[in-house]
């Protein structure tokens, strides 16, 4: 079963607190995110850090993995592998990256590129108006070049480094709508009330 990885393990400093835990409509981030995976046969992964661990409902769909330093050498990239090694021990074929700071992603644009997943994409990236955002779809192949990937490695790295195998789906706004300052929330927050 393709997983679904939730990145939640960034302490949030320019924005004073970590996305996870930010709300919007009355929900986190996090609760947002992992909805939108949700009935979508997805496997939900959810890597954290230990702050947004112990603020998160019990019954939050998902596997929790914990990571020990979200700010560290690796940042992102160490919470990506730690949710696609989780994925690689449960057997799924393939991955949705989406990082928690996206809150207006929609369901539909989940669904768009994991059809394209599905159906065979090497990788799969959601677009809006010419901007690639998320999720990302990664099949095992590109799971196994990320887990293989030097220090200093980014995600954008990965998935760039061979174009043609990309395959860009048309998604919503929210793919690439992501929250890092007090004024990118108001933002958002705004488009929800349109």
């Amino acid at each position: 079963m393709t997983c679904g990885i939730v990145l939640a393990a960034g302490n949030g400093r320019r924005i004073g607190m970590p996305k996870a835990l930010l709300s919007l409509d009355g929900r986190t981030f996090v609760e947002r995110t992992v909805h939108a995976l949700s009935g979508l046969g997805l496997d939900i992964v959810v890597v954290v850090n230990s702050t947004v661990s112990a603020a998160l409902p019990v019954g939050l769909a998902g596997r929790r993995l914990v990571n020990p330093d979200p700010d560290g050498e690796n940042g992102m990239f160490g919470s990506v592998r730690l949710g696609i090694s989780e994925a690689l021990l449960r057997g799924a074929p393939g991955v949705l990256l989406v990082p928690v700071d996206l809150p207006l992603i929609a369901r539909t644009d989940v669904q768009a590129v994991l059809a394209r997943l599905t159906a065979g994409a090497a990788v799969a990236v959601a677009t809006h108006d010419g901007r690639w955002g998320h999720p990302v779809g990664m099949n095992r192949a590109v799971m196994a070049e990320v887990m293989a990937a030097p220090p200093g490695t980014t995600l954008r790295d990965v998935v760039r480094r061979d174009r043609a195998r990309v395959i860009e789906v048309a998604a919503s706004s929210g793919a690439v709508l992501g929250v890092n300052t007090a004024e990118d929330l108001d933002r958002v927050s705004n488009r929800t009330f349109r």
